[in-house]
């Protein structure tokens, strides 16, 4: 029996001059029921979208959680894909709806958090609500209104739904210059296997179609070193290649005509491709198609960039390949080529990333002033590796790290490194973590303590720096760094926590060589509480060696506030120390000394 705020919604929807109501909820396997609907636009008609369609009002069985969704219908709902719509392929056989759910939560919903948007929630007035913004959306939709200038472009939703494998490139604002200079159109393309991931892969070279490179990304540290093979073609395009509305091509014939349209003649490439895999030493020559475009942020704006995208199998034919029917030679394997490019066999589109500073940061990261700066961090303890990390995750990516000292098994307690660290040199082990932490880190590490008796080849690398970091914690380093000859102007922090981690003492100073002496005055002026001998634990039984006492999350608190003031520091460098304590309901308080 229909539940009686299911018949309650279904009299309201039949209320509306605009929508016809067929039949009465059905419920499926799932236990879904679902209504019938048939809206009528309020606008002229278009190609894509008549003014009648028929649609699906689905309510899942878990409410408010499976919330109302509504879906083209199997038979008589609209068969392409629009912006602002999910994927909407050809339905499975029986199935009453399509997957191709338009889009209508504001887009604020994708946070999940109730009290950000004004969505109803119980189930009468948001299946109301639901059906009202239907209406909207097919006028915007017939009227070619769905996007307004200045919102964010999207690109087709089929583009890599379901890829299980994922491809990045590296795209900033000069890849346009390059675009619009290079002579070439098309070409083979390296990429790399992504060190340690699983089915992860990085755009590493595009080459002619001779082979000879053209160019390179510049990946960070662990991808530049990581094997790359010639594992694609690629081409340019001078715009997004999608069929009318808004739906990304989904045979190798669809693609061939998007292309034809713009005089990117996609047969004649795959042929002459084909025929250069052929001609080397590959037995195979099954790889992966990119189609690069300029593409912009928003709609209306300029493009700002280059976009890829991947098609993962592009099955052309094989050096030694055979066919019934056919000799075994040259034009028969160019003839197999040609029928490709026109043929009605699907395109497995892959999930691209663009993974270039800018765009990876997006959902948070360092200021631009901090970004572009090389900074080294004196000591890979417990606070000085959470620091570095917090930088080197927030888009710092060009950072030094110096340490003398030998991780052991009780570091762990409070280190960032693991156990797979042990035994090796802190400096080394934590800048092979942070390497991997980012496609675009490119750390380099001193394991060597910082004093006096640096060989003079490492004091030339680490005059390179901008920022100088310090987290030992210990006065003879910032002696040996008001020592050392810099030759120019840097930015000095020194960080450092106080005993049993109450608070945290927090210096910069912009100058040609580190000010000491002030610096050690303002520390004694502050008022952090003096070492308590008496309080120091016992690293393990034998000879007496006290240790710092202070917990992960001590550490992690301070690191987080630590790594604040750099950036703030690396921004405005005016002399100053900030003392940050815990105060006495667990908050923290700020003393400028």
């Amino acid at each position: 029996m229909t539940p009686p705020v299911l018949q309650s919604i279904a009299e309201q929807i039949r209320d509306e001059a605009r929508i016809r109501v067929e039949g009465d909820w059905e419920i499926d396997e799932k236990g879904r029921w679902h209504l019938a609907i048939v809206t009528h636009l309020s606008v002229a008609p278009s190609q894509h979208m008549p003014g009648e369609t028929k649609w699906r009002v689905v309510i899942g069985p878990n409410q408010p959680a499976d919330g109302v969704f509504i879906y083209p219908d199997a038979v008589g709902g609209i068969a392409t894909t629009f912006r602002h719509q999910d994927y909407n392929p050809e339905p499975e056989p029986g199935a009453m709806w399509r997957d191709g759910k338009p889009c209508l939560e504001r887009p604020i919903d994708g946070l999940g958090r109730d009290q950000w948007e004004d969505e109803p929630r119980e189930l009468a007035a948001a299946a109301l609500w639901k059906t009202g913004r239907l209406l909207q959306w097919i006028d915007a939709a017939a009227a070619d209104a769905l996007v307004e200038e200045g919102t964010a472009n999207e690109l087709p939703a089929g583009v890599g739904i379901g890829s299980k494998l994922t491809l990045g490139f590296r795209e900033v604002f000069e890849g346009l210059d390059w675009a619009a200079s290079v002579r070439e159109r098309w070409g083979f393309a390296s990429i790399a296997s992504v060190p340690g991931a699983t089915k992860t892969w990085a755009l590493t070279e595009l080459l002619d179609d001779r082979s000879n490179s053209i160019r390179r990304f510049e990946w960070g540290t662990s991808l530049a070193a990581a094997p790359s093979s010639i594992g694609a073609v690629w081409l340019l395009v001078p715009v997004l290649p999608v069929r009318e509305p808004w739906d990304a091509p989904k045979t190798w014939a669809q693609l061939r005509d998007v292309l034809l349209a713009h005089n990117v003649d996609l047969v004649d490439i795959m042929v002459r491709a084909g025929a250069r895999y052929r001609a080397g030493s590959r037995k195979t020559a099954t790889h992966q198609l990119l189609i690069g475009f300029p593409y912009s942020q928003r709609v209306g704006e300029a493009p700002s960039r280059l976009h890829w995208l991947a098609i993962g199998k592009m099955p052309l034919a094989g050096r030694t390949e055979k066919r019934d029917g056919f000799r075994p030679r040259e034009e028969s394997r160019k003839l197999w080529d040609r029928q490709l490019a026109g043929s009605s066999k699907s395109l497995t589109w892959l999930r691209t990333e663009n993974w270039a500073p800018d765009q990876l940061q997006s959902r948070g990261g360092v200021e631009p002033e901090v970004s572009s700066k090389k900074i080294l961090i004196v000591g890979a303890g417990s606070l000085g590796s959470a620091i570095a990390e917090n930088l080197v995750r927030a888009g710092a990516h060009r950072v030094g790290v110096i340490d003398g000292e030998i991780l052991v098994t009780g570091n762990l307690v409070r280190h960032v490194l693991s156990m797979n660290d042990v035994g090796h040199a802190k400096a080394d082990a934590l800048v092979r973590k942070l390497n991997a932490v980012s496609p675009n880190a490119a750390l380099q590490s001193f394991p060597m303590r910082f004093d006096r008796g640096m060989a003079s080849d490492f004091a030339e690398n680490v005059r390179g720096y901008d920022v100088i970091v310090d987290c030992t914690g210990s006065d003879d380093t910032l002696e040996h760094l008001s020592d050392f000859d810099w030759q120019d102007e840097k930015t000095f922090i020194s960080l450092s926590m106080t005993w049993g981690a109450e608070g945290l003492l927090a210096f910069c100073a912009k100058e040609g060589s580190f000010p000491v002496i002030d610096a050690k005055n303002r520390f004694a002026k502050a008022g952090a509480p003096a070492v308590r001998h008496d309080e120091a634990n016992v690293e393990a039984i034998g000879c007496w060696h006290p240790v710092f006492p202070a917990a992960s999350d001590d550490v992690q608190q301070w690191a987080a506030l630590g790594s604040k003031f750099c950036r703030a520091a690396i921004i405005d460098s005016t002399r100053r120390l900030r003392y940050f304590r815990l105060n006495a309901s667990d908050g923290v308080e700020v003393i400028d000394v």
